[in-house]
């Protein structure tokens, strides 16, 4: 090859070189090993309004935002051979507002001496993509706050709520079992019952609503010990077993001959079991039967509650089990309630690693099942 063709092939080089640096839409600085500037590419300009001589070394930082002269600081040095040097900062535009540039920075060494030759800056601008990210963050903190200052209203107004409900509760069942005597007209009786009784919704309303907020603060810590299923599937029944009576439906019960022990929170448990057998007397018409059984199957302590009642649409399964969501919202249908039973039901088996399936046909019945491992491990594990 001859020299003038050596040369124009240099040439054509550098211009393509020097095309390329002109027309990207990224900062490119040359600077000497001084720091003076050698070359700047256009968008320099363009970007921020300033020319080479605004960002020699010397006055380069005086555009930095002060809040971010640390990470300008850590790429004024040189990388060493093969390495760069990364930051993201805000920095001045001649008229006075700030951009986010990602600057790069690599050194230029000569191949047979390993001199420094030059110092390559690249500077992209990230503006938006900072302040996307900034937005973001800036909602996931509001949103923190605000779900903190719930749960601490709940908790708050769940205390206050508590301690006069509970004198309501406790005062009106004395007067029912007439501690001191007759109440002198059966309607006195008749009225201290209904006190009683909507005191005792109220209560359970509150104590859902406080499980509710703590779950979803992710402050419920379970109490594992070894939970006596049968035991604690019989008390639940025996609770309860009135109230079906009085609704007129018959109450059955299925368990295995041996006592079935698992590693599981006692209470949680019993209010999912006083949960879910509240749900199927509430929803199922007189006549109707409710049943409840309990089973071992591939290392999984099974509770199964199926009634004879309403059923659910196959529509609304699929939002089941979501706080303050209910099937109806007629009242014959939906009756007492704020939706959270089955959301408490749901986030108390997943968090002992177990699972809640729901079949149901309308019109004709719906069957609850909730599983819990008996292996520690696996409930680890989920």
């Amino acid at each position: 090859m001859t020299t003038a063709a050596g040369d124009q092939i240099r040439d054509n080089a550098l211009y393509a070189y020097r095309l390329l640096a002109e027309e990207t839409s990224d900062i490119v600085l040359v600077r000497k090993p001084d720091g003076a500037v050698y070359f700047a590419s256009a968008a320099l300009e363009k970007l921020l309004g300033l020319s080479k001589d605004d960002v020699a070394r010397t006055s380069f930082l005086t555009h930095v935002h002060p809040d971010d002269l640390e990470q300008a600081y850590a790429i004024c040095a040189v990388p060493l051979p093969g390495q760069s040097l990364t930051q993201t900062f805000r920095f001045k535009h001649a008229d006075g507002h700030y951009l986010w540039l990602e600057t790069t920075v690599r050194g230029v060494y000569d191949q047979a001496s390993g001199e420094l030759r030059n110092v390559l800056s690249v500077s992209h601008d990230v503006t938006l993509r900072i302040e996307h990210e900034l937005e973001i963050k800036a909602a996931q903190q509001r949103a923190e706050s605000a779900s903190k200052a719930k749960s601490r209203f709940l908790a708050n107004m769940s205390h206050e709520l508590r301690t006069p409900l509970n004198a309501v509760i406790g005062f009106t069942d004395m007067m029912r079992q007439r501690t001191f005597g007759p109440l002198g007209n059966d309607k006195y009786e008749e009225y201290a019952t209904l006190i009683y009784d909507s005191g005792q919704l109220l209560l359970d309303l509150i104590s859902d609503m406080l499980d509710m907020a703590k779950i979803e603060a992710g402050k419920l810590e379970l109490n594992i010990e070894t939970v006596d299923f049968n035991g604690t599937i019989e008390d639940s029944v025996r609770m309860l077993r009135d109230r079906a009576e009085e609704n007129g439906l018959e109450l059955s019960v299925s368990m295995p001959n041996e006592p079935l022990f698992a590693n599981a929170d006692k209470r949680a448990v019993k209010q999912i079991m006083l949960n879910l057998l509240s749900n199927a007397i509430k929803f199922t018409p007189a006549g109707g039967s409710v049943g409840v059984s309990l089973f071992m199957r591939d290392g999984f302590a099974t509770i199964c509650i199926c009634d004879t009642g309403i059923g659910i649409p196959s529509d609304d399964l699929e939002r089941l089990g979501r706080p303050f969501e209910q099937v109806e919202g007629d009242p014959m249908i939906a009756k007492s309630g704020a939706g959270l039973g089955l959301a408490l039901v749901r986030a108390l088996t997943e968090k002992h690693g177990g699972t809640l399936a729901i079949e149901s046909e309308e019109g004709a019945g719906t069957e609850v099942r909730v599983t819990f491992p008996m292996d520690a491990d696996k409930r680890a594990a989920a």
